[in-house]
This record gives C-alpha cells, sequence and structure tokens, in this order.
C-alpha cells in the first residue's frame, strides 16, 4: 500500500506559510486601514448627529424656559390670560420635547443602522477581495509541480483560513 499522499512536505508547509503571511500583510495593509477609516468617518457622523439631536434638545429647553420666566413677570391684571398661556406653552414644550426625543431617536436608530449596513458592505468587499486572491493563488500553486490532491488540499486549506478570519474581522 503506498501512503505517500500522507506524508508532510517540510518545503510545502513553509511555502503555504510564507505565503499566507504575504497575504496577510497585503491585507493589513491595502485593505484593514480603509476598512477602519470607513469606520471611523461613519463614527464621527453618527457622533455629529448625536450632537445635533442634543444641541436642538438643549435649545427647545432653553426657550421653554425663557417662555416660563416670561409669563411668570407678566402684570397681576392679566394673570387669567397668562395661566392660560402657561397650560399651552406647557403642553407645546412638552409636544416639543417628545417630538425632539423621537427624532433624536430615529436619528440614532438610522445611524445604527447605516453602520450595520457599512460593516456588512465592509465584509463583504474584504470577502471578495479574499476570493480573488485566492485565486491567485491558486493560480501560483497550479504554476508549481504538484499533483491534484495537494493542489485542492491547498486550495480547500486557504480558502477556510481566509473565510475564518474574515468572519472574526
Amino acid at each position: 500500500m503506498n501512503l505517500d499522499f500522507l506524508t508532510i512536505d517540510v518545503g510545502t508547509i513553509l511555502f503555504t506559510l510564507i505565503n499566507t503571511l504575504i497575504i496577510f500583510l497585503v491585507f493589513k495593509f491595502l485593505l484593514f486601514k480603509r476598512v477602519d477609516a470607513i469606520l471611523e468617518q461613519r463614527k464621527q457622523e453618527v457622533n455629529a448627529t448625536y450632537k445635533k439631536a442634543d444641541d436642538a434638545l438643549a435649545s427647545a429647553n432653553s426657550d421653554k424656559e425663557k417662555y416660563a420666566s416670561a409669563m411668570a413677570s407678566a402684570k397681576e391684571e392679566a394673570s387669567q390670560i397668562i395661566s392660560r398661556a402657561e397650560k399651552n406653552a406647557q403642553r407645546q414644550g412638552e409636544e416639543i420635547l417628545t417630538q425632539a426625543r423621537q427624532e433624536a431617536l430615529a436619528v440614532r436608530e438610522k445611524a445604527s443602522f447605516e453602520t450595520e449596513r457599512e460593516k456588512v458592505q465592509a465584509r463583504e468587499e474584504l470577502q471578495g477581495e479574499i476570493s480573488d486572491l485566492a485565486v491567485e493563488l491558486a493560480q501560483k500553486i497550479m504554476e508549481k509541480e504538484i499533483n491534484k490532491a495537494d493542489h485542492q488540499r491547498l486550495i480547500d486549506e486557504f480558502l477556510d483560513e481566509m473565510t475564518s478570519e474574515g468572519e472574526q474581522a
């Protein structure tokens, strides 16, 4: 019984490890910086959106306080009108606060959704580039003289390794 296919070829292992290291370094220097830049840009956009929502809420609170203090300093003879105006102002202030909170929540949800979508898109792009590099690796391996079983095994190992690294990223 011939068990040549079960032997360990140190040269092939070293070649595979070196190629894998080279591919990893290429990904690190070419892809990860881009993905990090995109994620940082999205983070800044989300923070800016949160700041705008907080500013709108603070402005609404400030306006509510100004209106209440102006109404409190009104003359005694217009107390009935002031009382109705305060009630209306209170209701409107609460509506404004409620609306501002709802808008802030909607903005946060949208930003969160956009961030998730960007992450998924970045993963898909990364997986596409991994596939392209795997094809290139396969072509390079095919240029070497190896048997078909070793060739298929190397490709499967590479794809499994790249898939598991892509899922971890």
